[in-house]
């Protein structure tokens, strides 16, 4: 998989160059002068309150007395810059490192596992109220709609797989977490003891905290689809807030597909021209509008990358373990 993420960075980027020459560049341009002095506020403001959301969603399956809110932001600012150009596999280490001296970093990395559940579980709700919102109120082609139940089903069982995963399969990775970071062979084996015991009492004795933190994230895609609707408003399309809202579902369950492509480049732009069309919007303003994310996109990977440097720069307490031991 590392070695074809390239070829699949690269076919990706593509596939972007191919549809913006085909869209036409004045047509992607012509939303952008609309929005106008709107972007800087769309390039802030509702992903302030979706980070703000999963940040919260995050901090609810903390098994004991979790870092601050201010704090637990920023490590995750910084660790989906780093996610954004390694297709979500980077950031969750460094998010693991970054909480070490307040979190032992064997509750850290079942917590990170934890919280990829909820937050992929409550994509998949997101999906699930796409399809809710739409099927009655919106004239879609049937295949269309076929295509996105099957979608939903795929994501089901793509879910549930990644659960069966957690009860077999995670040793390894955990293992060469801590190989990573450099701990002994005795050091990896207990905390690979107490990373078991950690993600066994999350399923087991905090189910209502899970839970809770499912329904946060998905309140965290459902704000996200604010984005649409922003954009669909200011330029002057008249789109109702619940069709924004599955426009947004429908192109984030697409984008599920392309987990091993860094950032879903091509994927995205591709989903979401298919899905504004398929609402008569037309592909051309899909296509802008991602691009628009994009660059929100890239805007707050800059602000976590200076997040990382200011978090590795400050002054480093006393690692859990060790105030453990």
């Amino acid at each position: 998989m590392r070695s074809a993420r390239p070829l699949l960075l690269g076919a990706g980027l593509a596939s972007v160059a191919y549809l913006v020459a085909r869209t036409g560049v004045e047509t992607l341009l012509e939303p952008l002068r609309t929005l106008s002095w709107r972007l800087p506020v769309f390039l802030v403001l509702p992903y302030a309150l979706v980070a703000l959301l999963h940040t919260v969603a995050w901090r609810l399956v903390f098994a004991h007395a979790p870092p601050s809110l201010r704090r637990l932001f920023c490590v995750r600012l910084a660790g989906e810059a780093l996610n954004l150009g390694t297709a979500s596999v980077g950031g969750e280490p460094l998010k693991v490192y970054l909480l070490r001296p307040w979190v032992p970093l064997a509750e850290a990395s079942a917590v990170q596992v934890v919280d990829k559940t909820a937050i992929t579980i409550g994509q998949v709700l997101f999906l699930a109220v796409g399809l809710a919102v739409a099927i009655p109120h919106v004239e879609l082609a049937p295949d269309f709609v076929r295509a996105m139940l099957v979608l939903f089903g795929i994501q089901v069982v793509a879910v549930a797989g990644f659960v069966l995963v957690q009860c077999a399969g995670l040793g390894g990775w955990m293992l060469r977490v801590l190989d990573r970071l450099g701990l002994s062979a005795a050091e990896r084996v207990l905390g690979f003891a107490r990373f078991v015991r950690a993600l066994c009492e999350a399923y087991r004795e905090r189910r209502g905290a899970v839970a809770a933190s499912v329904l946060v994230h998905l309140l965290g895609w459902l704000a996200g689809s604010l984005e649409v609707y922003l954009v669909l408003r200011w330029l002057d399309v008249g789109s109702p807030l619940t069709v924004a809202l599955a426009i947004d579902a429908f192109g984030t369950g697409i984008k599920f597909l392309a987990f091993a492509i860094p950032g879903a480049i091509g994927v995205l732009e591709g989903g979401y021209m298919l899905v504004f069309s398929a609402f008569g919007l037309g592909g051309g303003l899909g296509l802008s509008f991602t691009l628009v994310r994009r660059l929100r996109m890239v805007a707050w990977s800059l602000v976590g990358l200076v997040v990382l440097a200011w978090l590795r720069a400050a002054p480093v307490p006393i690692p859990a373990e060790a105030r453990e031991a």
